[in-house]
């Protein structure tokens, strides 16, 4: 007597329902995947525009203390690596004010703003966007750092 082959194989309906739930599984899941990247690059872009600040006090700490004042600088666009580029997401702006908050101290505070436009890794790639509604601005979203230098007398 011959044994029957019980197994049977998918059916092109049984795929058809598979695949459709797959999609609409991956649909559901596409906002948060989008809202998981928005957060990581938002959280990078703080990262940099903090670690420029820092860059720049640390560039003031080599400067004779009578050449503070040189280090002023207002809305200079930067790229991600601190170089200065006219197509840069980041804009930082250096206050020196000297003899605050006392005699033989002056305060350097570095602002630097983040261009909101970068939390979409697709735009960086065309960046910067001149013109629409998802035009590159800057808000006032920005790390901001100061710190006071003393003027040592001999």
């Amino acid at each position: 007597m011959m044994a029957r082959n019980t197994q049977r194989g998918m059916t092109v309906l049984e795929m058809t329902i598979a695949m459709g739930l797959l999609a609409v599984v991956m649909t559901a899941a596409i906002p948060m995947v989008d809202a998981m990247v928005s957060r990581f690059q938002m959280a990078r872009d703080h990262y940099v525009a903090a670690t420029l600040c820092q860059g720049r006090i640390e560039r003031a700490r080599g400067v004779l203390y009578v050449d503070l004042a040189l280090m002023v600088e207002d809305g200079v666009l930067l790229d991600d690596f601190g170089n200065v580029s006219p197509s840069g997401r980041f804009r930082r702006t250096t206050v020196v004010e000297p003899n605050e908050p006392g005699a033989g101290l002056t305060t350097m505070t570095v602002r630097t703003q983040i261009c909101i436009c970068s939390r979409w890794g697709w735009r960086k790639v065309f960046h910067p966007v001149t013109s629409g509604k998802l035009r590159c601005r800057f808000t006032d979203e920005a790390e901001q750092l100061s710190f006071v230098f003393t003027e040592y007398l001999r």
